[in-house]
């Protein structure tokens, strides 16, 4: 399929402004600001070539952010159990797994818009893209003079449960690798095919309890038992902050290489958690039951120089 990214719909607020692009997945399309007369991108923003022309649904852009619904990350084999039985799910292109969900390669619908929000929304028709429970997944978005703020409902509208995760995917422009901290007890190990494996308390090599560069290689690792908050800046100071709802357990974090952008993704469940969750209780993976909802929310906190951030969880 593939999506248009324009009409965008722009936020502002104070220095700030945000552009989404319902129609191309509920996608943040920028974030940037102003400080000493400066522009500062604090996502990657989308490039003007691919919002011009828009993009196919299985090759997003590595761009923004966008919501993880109704699940994220990889999927053995695109298979997993549902109530009544196996599921296929469609494999990524390139790949032996299903990768990130429905939700970001199907246009959204803008609900409501003001100045600095806007309600975005998907309806997800059973069977299409090889899900096949129906669900409505929301997503609000709020902008202030200090950061952004995303909150994401999904909702099984069918009348078996559903298997289900959410969570958010932004792509952090490659300057704010130079100071990263967060605090995470557990890592699963990502196997070669980007597949999570037993879980092991976090060793030095992928400890960020202190803030240090990130590595200037290709990595992908899963964590879990983190305190919901994360932080990141520039050698100019400017810094990102994150703030995770309880919802949010798991986090991953991937650089695709050398020089490139970085993600910290808070997400519900670990990677393949819809097969390891058979044999294991701390996954985070859902079952919602016929009308049930889950919810998450994400908090961006953006400053031209770093501050210091409290030890405990905190709710936005």
């Amino acid at each position: 399929m593939h999506l248009n990214v324009t009409p965008e719909t722009t936020l502002r607020s104070g220095a700030l402004t945000a552009t989404l692009a319902p129609a191309a997945g509920g996608r943040i399309t920028g974030l940037c600001g102003t400080a000493a007369g400066e522009t500062i991108d604090w996502l990657v923003p989308l490039a003007d070539a691919v919002r011009a022309a828009g993009f196919e649904s299985t090759q997003w852009p590595k761009a923004g952010c966008y919501p993880l619904v109704p699940f994220s990350n990889r999927i053995r084999d695109g298979r997993l159990a549902g109530p009544q039985g196996r599921v296929q799910l469609p494999l990524h292109p390139g790949e032996r797994h299903a990768l990130h969900g429905v939700g970001q390669q199907r246009p959204w619908r803008l609900e409501q818009h003001a100045a600095d929000r806007a309600t975005m929304t998907y309806v997800h028709v059973p069977g299409d893209h090889g899900w096949p429970w129906a669900f409505i997944a929301e997503q609000v978005v709020e902008l202030d003079p200090a950061g952004l703020s995303l909150n994401l409902r999904v909702r099984n509208e069918g009348r078996e449960p559903m298997p289900s995760g959410c969570g958010f995917h932004p792509y952090f422009p490659a300057r704010f690798a130079h100071a990263l901290q967060f605090d995470a007890r557990t890592v699963w190990p990502a196997d070669a095919e980007f597949l999570a494996s037993t879980p092991v308390p976090t060793g030095p090599v992928d400890d960020y309890a202190s803030a240090r560069a990130l590595p200037d290689v290709e990595c992908t690792r899963y964590y879990a038992a983190w305190n919901g908050q994360a932080r990141m800046a520039a050698p100019d100071g400017a810094a990102i902050e994150l703030l995770a709802s309880a919802a949010l357990q798991h986090l991953v974090l991937h650089r695709a290489g050398p020089g490139a952008y970085f993600c910290v993704e808070p997400v519900s469940h670990v990677a393949d958690a819809a097969n390891l969750a058979a044999a294991r209780a701390d996954t985070g993976w859902r079952l919602l039951a016929p009308g049930e909802a889950m919810a998450c929310s994400l908090r961006l906190n953006v400053s031209s120089s770093l501050v210091p951030m409290d030890a405990t969880r905190s709710t936005p």
